[in-house]
C-alpha cells in the first residue's frame, strides 16, 4: 500500500525545484519556477474542488 504522505512529497518536491530553479537565475529559470510552483498548486485546487470547499 502506498503511504498516505506520498502525493504531499510529491507536491513539496516540485515547489522546492520550482524556487530552486527561480534562485538560480534569470531568464528561463523564472519560467521554470513559475510553472514549477503552478504545477504544485494543481492537485491542491483540485482536491478543494472535489471537497467543494
Amino acid at each position: 500500500m502506498k503511504h498516505p504522505l506520498v502525493p504531499i512529497a510529491i507536491i513539496a518536491a516540485v515547489s522546492l525545484a520550482g524556487m530552486i530553479a527561480g534562485l538560480a537565475g534569470d531568464g528561463w529559470e523564472d519560467r521554470a519556477a513559475a510553472l514549477g510552483l503552478i504545477v504544485s498548486l494543481a492537485p491542491i485546487l483540485w482536491a478543494l474542488r472535489r471537497a467543494k470547499i
